[in-house]
């Protein structure tokens, strides 16, 4: 989309009673300042809305926030949040200086911003039973729905620090959040776009699936003083990825009636006025059909017993009872076509996660070594299809000789590869510890000289290997138990699996390898313990 065009699109809906009587702009920016720098847009959103004429062009921009400090990765920066109302006309303004010059005024003032391009229109309906995730930015979405601009920058360079850790933008959003309802954690690719809200004011509709009907009704409440004029609606149903219901309506004012049944799978809507310009929509929505209701009963006695706390003493406990009872409200649709599509793609979901090693169970049998080499082969095919960015392997017994059977496997050339252990020795089994004395201390080299001398022996040519492998000592950094296998750097954010064991017990004992729902924690997590361990008695060693 050209700025042109995006000017001729918002003069068009601008139009008074074409979607709104819009007569003023609240402009919500969240803003961050480097100390000494200039201030630069990290979010804004442009909401057109009514009920303030006066507003003028000497407005003063609000504060809603104090001041946020101490997001890591921004050092000496400060982020707030300004709100400002200008006059509608301000926005064809800001968009033909933006088109020249590129500086983004809206506000009045200049924003720094990087190179903004205009998007093509969207509309973003209320949330159905899928919510709509722009949503959570957006203004009171709640009715018939929003055209909404977007201005993307597409460099975003300043912000590299929140794809990096993406907890830093979980703090900010939260710390927004006091002050003006929005949250943006999960929508990091919007960082340092514009957004320009149009909501639909004129009509509020309505969709209806009366009991036991095979139709839907569609109604709209027009707004007092409103023109009203002819609507057409469309609506679909979708299965499977198969079209199971689709009508278009004739014009109506007020309501009308389609012969989509909307009771079996979620409907979605659009409605337009007789000049093409839509005017409201519906995400996919589902009819309940059945609700579990869950009664909690308190028992009179309670459980008590004796717990051991940090000293060893015991303290008595005692916990509460409660006896759940559920029942059902509506209808059951049993072993329907839904049923059994569940039961098709939960076998799919198994062959996925085996295909992918999102979810792999061991059960190693005795005297057979088939799971430790599987289990070995697995991690290799993780480092080898998403290690081309960066591998971090994180255990607390890792040795030089878990990374010569797992990262040195990786095929991409100077991929940066880093790996953390706490320095300890794996614990001995019961076996060795009857038949083998322990040796003496004295005669055991430290754990870090002795992975050198391994690496020493087996490291081979190196020849592409870009390897730090750093141990927990001294007083920084803090003992760990976690095992996991992190891809921290790949395009569409951090990926990390859990081992369940630690790389030299792989395939020995029963455990499982599983994809988490929570990777960038987990690479933050990582992030910051090696970043504490920064001190050159931390490298056990490094490839160059």
């Amino acid at each position: 989309m050209t700025f042109e065009k995006l000017r001729a699109e918002l003069s068009c809906l601008l139009t008074p009673g074409r979607i709104g009587e819009f007569d003023h702009i609240e402009l919500i920016e969240v803003i961050g300042t480097p100390r000494g720098g200039a201030t630069i847009n990290v979010l804004s959103v442009a909401v057109l809305s009514e009920g303030r004429s006066a507003v003028g062009d000497a407005e003063q921009a609000e504060r809603l926030t104090e001041r946020i400090g101490r997001i890591d990765g921004f050092k000496d920066w400060s982020f707030g949040v300004m709100r400002t109302f200008r006059p509608v006309a301000a926005l064809d303004q800001a968009l033909a200086t933006l088109a020249v010059s590129g500086e983004w005024t809206l506000s009045g003032r200049t924003l720094g911003t990087g190179t903004l391009r205009p998007e093509p229109a969207m509309f973003a309906p209320p949330d159905g039973t899928v919510p709509v995730p722009l949503n959570s930015v957006l203004k009171n979405n709640f009715w018939a729905g929003s055209h909404v601009f977007r201005l993307t920058d597409q460099e975003k360079t300043p912000f590299a620090p929140f794809f990096a850790d993406r907890r830093r933008l979980q703090r900010l959003s939260d710390a927004v959040s006091v002050g003006v309802p929005i949250t943006f954690a999960g929508l990091a690719d919007l960082l340092g776009d514009v957004l320009i809200q149009l909501p639909v004011t004129i009509l509020v509709p309505s969709v209806t699936a009366p009991r036991g009907a095979v139709h839907s009704d569609v109604a709209v409440a027009w707004r007092s003083g409103a023109a009203r004029r002819p609507l057409a609606t469309a609506a679909r149903t979708r299965w499977d990825e198969l079209l199971t219901g689709a009508a278009v309506s004739e014009r109506f004012t007020d309501s009308v009636r389609l012969p989509v049944d909307n009771h079996r799978q979620p409907l979605e809507t659009e409605i337009w006025d007789e000049g093409g310009i839509l005017v409201g929509a519906t995400a996919s929505t589902s009819t309940l059909k059945q609700i579990a209701l869950g009664m909690h009963v308190s028992q009179h006695e309670p459980r008590i017993f004796n717990v051991p706390n940090v000293r060893g003493q015991p303290v008595a406990e005692r916990v509460e009872l409660t006896e759940t009872t559920t029942s059902f409200v509506g209808t059951s649709a049993g072993q329907d076509a839904n049923f059994w599509l569940g039961r098709r793609q939960d076998l799919e979901e198994r062959r996925r996660l085996e295909a992918t090693r999102d979810f792999v169970q061991y059960r190693p049998q005795i005297n057979s070594t088939d799971e430790q080499d599987r289990a070995l082969a697995d991690l290799r095919f993780l480092i080898n299809r998403h290690g081309h960015t960066g591998v971090d392997l994180w255990d607390p017994y890792l040795s030089a000789e878990d990374l010569l059977r797992t990262l040195f496997f990786c095929c991409h050339s100077n991929a940066p590869l880093r790996a953390l252990t706490d320095g300890r020795d794996p614990p001995r089994d019961a076996t060795q510890e009857c038949s083998t004395p322990e040796e003496p201390a004295a005669l055991n080299p430290p754990f870090p000289d002795r992975q050198r001398v391994v690496f020493e022996r087996d490291a081979g040519n190196r020849e592409g290997l870009r390897l730090e492998y750093r141990t927990r000592r001294g007083p920084k950094g803090w003992h760990f138990h976690d095992r996991f296998l992190i891809f921290p750097n790949l395009r569409d954010g951090p990926r990390a699996w859990s081992l369940g064991t630690s790389v030299n017990s792989l395939g020995k004992a029963h455990h499982i390898l599983q994809r988490v729902s929570n990777p960038a924690m987990v690479a933050g997590a990582f992030e910051d313990l090696w970043a504490a361990l920064d001190e050159p008695q931390h490298v056990v060693w490094r490839s160059w």
